[in-house]
C-alpha cells in the first residue's frame, strides 16, 4: 500500500515537473527569439538558456521530486496512534464536514526542513475574491471556471465543492511557496499555511472585488475629444468624466447636468494624474483621456496580475535592498525593512530599454570616468561628431585604439572617421560635463547598466523619463551615496577627504554588497488603499505570464 501511494506520487509530481520545465523553456526560448540578434550575446545567449534550464531541473530533482514522496508517506495512516488523542491534537476531525473534507482541510505537508500547515476553511465571501484574482491575473482556466460556480450558484454549492476551490488555491500558492521554500544557502525555511491572508493582499482583493462590481454595473465606453480641455471650458463630455473620477474615487462630488469644467473637477483630475503618474497640471489631454477610457476590468487584471508578480518577487528579499520600478521611473532603497529613500530615476528609451534583472552593489565610484559603450557610440556619438568635429574636444572625450593608445586628430579628421567604421574607444574625463555626473554605483550584469548621476538635472522634471540608453539616473544621487558612505563604504576617511575636491575616478569598496532589483510594475496598491497604475512603456505587459500547467494543482 505505501509502495503504491509512492508510486503513484512519484509520477504525478515528476509530470508536474516536467510541466514547469517544458513551460520554462518555452518561455526562455521565446525570450531570445524576441531579442534582435545583436543583443543576444549580451543577455541571452545559449549558455545562459542551459544554465537556466539546469537549474530548474536541479530544483525538480531536489525539491519536487523527494517532496512527492515525503507527501505520500504522510497519507498513509499511522500505525500506531491513539484515534481520541489523535482527535485532541487536530480538532478538524471533531467537526462534522466528513471524511472527505475532514482529510482535506486536515492534510499536513512535511519536507525535513519545511512545514505546511493545515489551511483554515475559507467562507465563500472570503474564497470568491481569492479565486477572482487567480482568474484575472490569468494563472489557469481552471481558475475562471471555479469563479463562474462561485458566481453562477453560490447558494447551492456544497462544503465539499467550496473545500475542492479552497484546495486549488492552495494549492496554487503552495506551488509558489515551493518554488521560493530554497533560500541562498539552500536551506529551507518553515511556512504556515499558504494561501496569503495579510492585510496588505486582502486590500488588493477588495479593491479588484470592487473594481469587478463596477464593471458590471457602469458604462465605460470609449471617450473622444478634439481638444484639450481645461478649467472652465464646456463640453458634453464633461458630466462622463465627473462621474467616472467619482465611482474611481477621484472625486466626491459631482453635478450631472453642468457640462462645465469646475474647480472642483480640476481637484479631482490632479488626484486621478497623480495616480497614475502624470503631471499634475489639471489639464485633460491626450495621456489623461487615455487612461478615463480604461474600463475597471482592465484595472482589475492589471492590479491582479502585478499583484501575483509582485508577490513572487517580494519572497525573495532582504532585509535592505535598492528597487527601481522601471515604469513608475522611481526608486526605493529600503534600510533593514524600512524605507530610507525615494527618488526619480531616468530610465531606458523604448528602443534602448533598461533590462529587467537582480544584482549586488559592489562598488561605488566618485568622480568616476565614462567608457562609452559601442552601442551607444555607433548610435548617439559619430552622427555628433560629423556634425561637429570639435565635439570630441568640447566634451573631454580621450580616443584610444585597440592597443590603448591615445589618438589625436584634426576636427576635419574626425568627421571623416566619423563616416568610417571608426576603429576608436571613448573614454569621458570626469567632470562637470560626464554624462555619468559624479557619482557611480557599479553591479555586475551582463547588460552594461548601472545606477548613476546626471549632468541633465532637469530631465527630472518631465512625467515620461524613459530617456536614457539603458541606464538608471538617480535625481537625488547625493543622499543616496551618503547613504552607502554611513553605512556600506569601507574607507569612510578617504572618502571624506576626496569627496569635496577629487578630480579623479576614484572606487570605493564596500563592506557588504547591496542587492538591487530592476522590476516591471505597472500596478500596485499604496499603503493607504489607493491604485496606481503606469504606462506599459516597453509594451511588456503580455509578455509577462502568471501562467502555471494545470499539473502544478495537482499539489495537494
Amino acid at each position: 500500500m505505501v509502495l503504491q501511494k509512492i508510486i503513484r506520487y512519484f509520477y504525478r509530481f515528476v509530470h508536474c515537473a516536467l510541466a514547469i520545465l517544458v513551460r520554462n523553456t518555452v518561455v526562455l526560448t521565446k525570450c531570445i527569439s524576441n531579442v534582435p540578434v545583436a543583443k543576444r550575446d549580451r543577455g541571452l545567449s545559449d549558455a545562459r538558456l542551459a544554465v537556466s534550464l539546469f537549474r530548474r531541473l536541479v530544483f525538480i530533482v531536489i525539491v519536487i521530486i523527494p517532496f512527492s514522496l515525503v507527501n505520500a508517506a504522510d497519507e498513509v495512516p499511522p500505525q500506531n496512534v491513539n484515534p481520541s488523542a489523535e482527535r485532541e491534537l487536530n480538532p478538524d476531525l471533531n467537526s462534522n464536514l466528513g471524511p472527505e473534507l475532514n482529510s482535506e482541510l486536515s492534510t499536513r505537508f512535511r519536507t525535513g526542513f519545511h512545514v505546511i500547515e493545515p489551511e483554515p476553511q475559507l467562507q465563500l465571501e472570503a474564497l470568491m475574491p481569492q479565486v477572482l484574482l487567480l482568474d484575472l491575473a490569468g494563472v489557469n482556466p481552471l481558475f475562471s471556471q471555479d469563479y463562474r460556480e462561485l458566481v453562477a450558484s453560490p447558494n447551492i454549492l456544497s462544503m465539499a465543492d467550496l473545500a475542492r476551490i479552497q484546495a486549488n488555491v492552495a494549492s496554487y500558492w503552495r506551488y509558489v511557496t515551493l518554488l521560493t521554500a530554497c533560500n541562498d544557502t539552500g536551506t529551507m525555511e518553515v511556512t504556515s499555511a499558504v494561501i496569503p491572508m495579510d492585510t496588505p493582499f486582502q486590500s488588493v482583493l477588495k479593491q479588484i472585488t470592487h473594481l469587478t462590481q463596477l464593471d458590471a454595473t457602469e458604462s465605460w465606453e470609449t471617450l473622444v475629444l478634439d481638444e484639450k480641455l481645461t478649467l472652465g471650458m464646456t463640453h458634453q463630455a464633461i458630466d462622463i468624466i465627473s462621474k467616472r473620477l467619482q465611482v474611481l474615487g477621484d472625486l466626491t462630488t459631482w453635478s450631472e447636468t453642468t457640462q462645465v469644467y469646475t474647480e472642483e473637477l480640476m481637484v479631482g483630475i490632479k488626484q486621478f494624474q497623480l495616480r497614475h503618474g502624470l503631471k499634475q497640471d489639471g489639464v485633460i489631454g491626450k495621456q489623461t483621456l487615455y487612461w478615463l477610457n480604461q474600463s475597471p476590468k482592465t484595472r482589475a487584471v492589471l492590479l491582479a496580475k502585478n499583484t501575483i508578480r509582485k508577490r513572487l518577487f517580494e519572497r525573495k528579499l532582504a532585509p535592505s535592498y535598492l528597487l527601481i520600478n522601471i515604469p513608475a521611473f522611481d526608486m526605493t532603497l529600503v534600510d533593514n525593512g524600512t524605507t530610507v529613500l525615494k527618488s526619480k530615476v531616468i530610465v531606458g528609451k523604448p528602443s534602448r530599454q533598461t533590462p529587467i534583472l537582480d544584482s549586488q552593489i559592489s562598488s561605488v565610484v566618485l568622480n568616476p570616468d565614462w567608457r562609452v559603450p559601442s552601442s551607444i557610440l555607433r548610435r548617439d556619438i559619430l552622427p555628433q561628431i560629423k556634425k561637429n568635429g570639435y565635439y570630441l574636444s568640447e566634451r573631454k572625450f580621450d580616443v584610444y585604439d585597440y592597443n590603448g593608445q591615445k589618438v589625436q586628430h584634426t576636427p576635419e579628421e574626425w568627421q571623416a572617421l566619423a563616416s568610417t567604421s571608426f576603429p576608436y574607444k571613448l573614454v569621458q574625463r570626469p567632470g562637470a560635463k560626464n554624462a555619468l555626473g559624479k557619482y557611480k554605483f557599479h553591479f555586475e550584469n551582463s547588460f552594461s547598466v548601472y545606477l548613476h548621476d546626471t549632468s541633465e538635472p532637469s530631465l527630472f522634471n518631465k512625467d515620461n523619463r524613459a530617456l536614457s540608453s539603458g541606464c538608471i539616473r538617480i535625481e537625488k544621487v547625493s543622499e543616496l551615496a551618503q547613504w552607502f558612505k554611513e553605512h556600506l563604504v569601507k574607507d569612510k576617511r578617504l572618502w571624506d577627504k576626496l569627496a569635496p575636491e577629487v578630480s579623479h575616478a576614484q572606487w570605493f569598496a564596500l563592506s557588504e554588497k547591496l542587492p538591487v532589483h530592476l522590476v516591471y510594475w505597472t500596478a500596485w496598491l499604496e499603503d493607504n488603499g489607493q491604485d496606481h497604475y503606469r504606462s506599459d512603456i516597453y509594451n511588456l505587459e503580455p509578455e509577462l505570464t502568471n501562467a502555471v500547467p494545470a499539473a502544478v494543482l495537482d499539489i495537494r
